[in-house]
């Protein structure tokens, strides 16, 4: 079981439970063997010496027993919560229905008979939000019950945060409120990190960090180490087997024994596709859904390589149903350790899906309509409402306050969150409402390489704007999800209304700015350029006028640079678009 447990949090708990801490060699059971107490040493102060040592291991291995039994009494008092979030995952790519009255927003192909157990058991939300469009600012905010721009990193591998050299060490994350409220439980992720730092610098006792500093980013769901990038094995693909079998001992190991959060986070079904053999052969034999093409049927050896990490209909369906197993296997170990009604199990998304049409929604990953921001959300355990759909719009950013609202924590919450609790909803559904500190949800996405947009949404109502030209889009999507009716020109007062609170919000929190992302890509690239020239002068000096060495660092630098100018060039068109 590749756990790694951070020094730090493995002091704590030693300090937490010192009786559970050591066992002296000096009480190891030959101490009680008939030997030791033969005639021949049966002197009186040597006898009462044993006597008196008998009785204080006795007293011990008691005394061992009741803390046992107490944390094990405990651990059936106090709630388990796993989350188990999906990379890519889009609103209508399970076999659940998000929303009742919409057949598209479930497949027609793909399989997930554990998570519609999981509906059948709680509740389903028709509008829970991701944080972002895409997967790194919505894993920070996730963890931190803030949106990630008040966080300050916005997009994937945002340019200005890397310049600052932000590091979020010092936010209180969901493992440090569950900590703070109850240092008897542990808390375990596995999986998919957040970019930037480990896990384990947030406060979680338990992760699969094992390759060296790295964090747990997307190429660690492709290769066994990021080293030698060796590939991870065909019945390993995109670590699903892997994430599995470390959930099920961790599961095993403590369900019942010690209260517990558990977060596994996946790097499925993000690109680079890839699914066990078996499961696409499985869908390759099954009734052809609506989005299938006849090329996705071709023999596996004929589908060409950029289809098949992408795009490939018969793979991508027997890549969410692995995923779905892993979530059978969770639920099935928790059942097994008698905690299923005593946890709480959420089913969530880190952004809409990449492989388009996301049902009947607009857009995909990368854009801030609802196709890139609407995910799948799933709910069950104590307390939640069963088998029905929940219309109250939610969003991750949501799920510290949850937390920490559940455990009654006299610790207080952090300053500065942008979420409320969600378990008034849980419990009473659309009757249920949350009290969020900021009214709405704030979307800013200054990105370099997509449209820069910022989008607000409060009550029924979502206003979209270019950061760039200032052009807006207003939609009710309450009536109108799909997006297809803007109202801009109708409602010009309700857009004003939302503008103002959303740029009172960006300027309250000191939001990044376009132009200064845009820079700071700029000063990247020069950056990426001097490095390069500079190991270019590095490798001719090395070859020592050997040409073909001479000839490879020639043309690696060539390369280099083009690609350091096409970057440019995509930058600066971005800066010229006007479209979204």
């Amino acid at each position: 079981m590749d756990f790694e447990l951070s020094r730090a949090k493995a002091q704590r708990r030693k300090e937490s439970f010192p009786s559970m801490s050591f066992v002296p060699s000096s009480f190891a059971p030959s101490s009680f063997a008939p030997s030791s107490l033969a005639p021949s040493s049966f002197a009186p102060s040597r006898l009462c010496v044993r006597l008196s040592s008998s009785c204080q291991t006795i007293r011990l291995i008691i005394a061992l027993i009741l803390v046992s039994i107490s944390l094990q009494s405990h651990a059936a008092e106090r709630l388990n919560f796993i989350i188990f979030y999906v990379d890519d995952l889009g609103w209508a790519d399970t076999s659940v229905r998000m929303m009742d009255s919409d057949p598209d927003s479930a497949s027609d192909f793909h399989q997930t008979p554990h998570l519609e157990d999981l509906a059948r058991r709680g509740m389903k939300f028709s509008c829970a939000y991701a944080p972002a469009p895409t997967c790194t600012p919505s894993r920070k905010s996730i963890q931190f019950g803030k949106t990630p721009a008040r966080l300050k990193y916005t997009f994937v591998h945002d340019v200005l945060a890397l310049e600052r050299k932000l590091k979020w060490q010092d936010e209180t994350s969901l493992a440090d409120v569950v900590k703070a409220a109850d240092s008897s439980y542990i808390t375990a992720h596995f999986g998919k990190g957040m970019s930037g730092e480990q896990m384990k610098t947030i406060g979680y006792d338990i992760t699969d960090e094992v390759d060296g500093n790295a964090d747990n980013g997307n190429f660690h769901g492709e290769y066994i180490s990021l080293k030698d990038r060796q590939p991870l094995p065909p019945d390993n693909p995109k670590r699903m087997a892997s994430l599995k079998k470390s959930s099920v001992e961790f599961i095993n190991k403590y369900s019942g024994k010690r209260p517990f959060f558990l977060m596994v986070s996946h790097y499925a079904v993000h690109v680079p596709h890839a699914a066990r053999a078996d499961l696409i052969e499985k869908y390759r034999k099954l009734p052809r859904g609506k989005y299938c093409k006849d090329d996705d049927y071709l023999p596996t050896a004929e589908i060409p390589k950029s289809k098949k990490i992408s795009s490939w209909r018969l793979q991508y369906a027997a890549m969410i149903e692995e995923v779905d197993e892993g979530l059978g296997a969770i639920v099935d170990a928790v059942k097994k350790t008698g905690q299923l009604d005593n946890t709480l199990i959420i089913f969530t998304s880190d952004n809409g899906g990449g492989l388009t049409p996301n049902g009947s929604l607009r857009g995909g990953k990368a854009n801030l309509y609802e196709g890139g921001l609407r995910v799948p959300f799933v709910v069950a355990g104590p307390g939640v409402k069963a088998g029905v759909q929940c219309d109250v719009p939610i969003v991750q950013w949501d799920l510290l306050p949850t937390l920490h609202d559940y455990f009654a924590s006299d610790t207080p919450l952090p300053d500065g969150l942008d979420g409320g609790s969600l378990r008034n909803v849980f419990e009473k559904e659309n009757a249920g409402n949350v009290r969020r500190p900021v009214e709405g949800f704030v979307f800013h996405y200054p990105c370099y390489f997509a449209p820069p947009l910022s989008v607000i949404r409060v009550g029924d109502y979502k206003l979209m704007e270019h950061l760039l030209t200032g052009e807006q889009k207003l939609f009710n999507v309450v009536t109108d999800y799909r997006e297809q009716h803007n109202l801009i020109h109708e409602n010009p007062a309700k857009a004003r209304e939302l503008k103002a609170a959303m740029a009172e919000y960006l300027d309250s929190i000191d939001a990044e700015e376009i132009q200064d992302v845009y820079r700071a890509r700029f000063a990247e690239l020069d950056r990426f350029e001097e490095n390069a020239r500079s190991n270019h002068v590095k490798a001719i000096e090395r070859a020592k006028g050997d040409r073909d060495q001479i000839n490879e660092a020639n043309e690696k630098l060539a390369k280099d640079l083009a690609r350091f100018a096409s970057n440019r060039k995509e930058c600066r068109e971005n800066m010229r678009g006007t479209t979204f």
